[in-house]
């Protein structure tokens, strides 16, 4: 399939690129980040022009990425919500979503676009669920999406000669870093669910010895001899 694409590419240009960028936003696996190398390798070649592959680019992008987002909003609620019943996760973590998407929703969109560009398609339809605001996810994904575009088309036309190496480094390097992110939020899950769980245990033990149990066990304790008086 990937010969076939860039022989797609080098045959319609941008026209090529386009479809694959937007289907590749709203989570369909293509190669749209190899592509988009190669179109840079071709445009130093001479054989593209670069500026319509750029614009092209990010506008194909921002759009699938605008469409994940609607998703969220429209269907991302209902269906986290079923999620959420099945797999006992409740209102309170969806609501923490919508908290996480109000604090750090601006950063979260700009790097799922670069470097960690494999959670993007999970961050647009996050981001709809938890309702964050329309105008800052365009801005932010602007911001994420012209980076992205401009570093692998940059990179391709600056390395035309081993776009594939510089492609697959750039694949493999992302993937890393989404990697070892996945793992430290996990972690970190982890580590609050533990301290939550001896909370609560904690709280058990205390509600178990009420104060009325308390008084009721003091009163059948033995009390201790008195003393003797001292005589006169």
């Amino acid at each position: 399939m990937t010969e076939r694409l860039l022989n797609f590419l080098l045959d319609y240009g941008v026209m090529a690129l386009v479809p694959v960028l937007l289907a590749s936003a709203i989570g369909i696996p293509l190669p749209g980040s190899l592509l988009l190398v190669a179109a840079g390798a071709f445009a130093s070649g001479g054989l593209l022009t670069l500026l319509p592959l750029l614009l092209g680019a990010i506008g194909a992008t921002m759009a699938g990425n605008g469409i994940g987002y609607w998703i969220g909003q429209r269907g991302g609620t209902a269906a986290l919500t079923r999620w959420g019943q099945r797999f006992h996760v409740g209102a309170e973590a969806i609501e923490r979503a919508d908290g996480f998407f109000t604090k750090y929703g601006r950063l979260s969109v700009i790097l799922s676009r670069f470097p960690f560009s494999p959670l993007s398609a999970i961050i647009n339809i996050l981001a709809g669920t938890a309702r964050y605001p329309p105008r800052a996810f365009l801005v932010a994904n602007l911001v994420g999406v012209s980076v992205w575009a401009t570093v692998y088309l940059g990179l391709g036309y600056a390395f035309a000669a081993s776009w594939d190496i510089i492609a697959a480094i750039l694949g493999g390097a992302t993937q890393a870093l989404t990697l070892a992110l996945v793992v430290v939020i996990l972690l970190i899950l982890l580590i609050r669910a533990i301290r939550h769980h001896h909370e609560h245990e904690d709280d058990a033990h205390i509600v178990e010895v009420s104060p009325g149990e308390a008084a009721h066990a003091g009163t059948l304790a033995p009390s201790a001899p008195s003393e003797p008086k001292a005589g006169h």
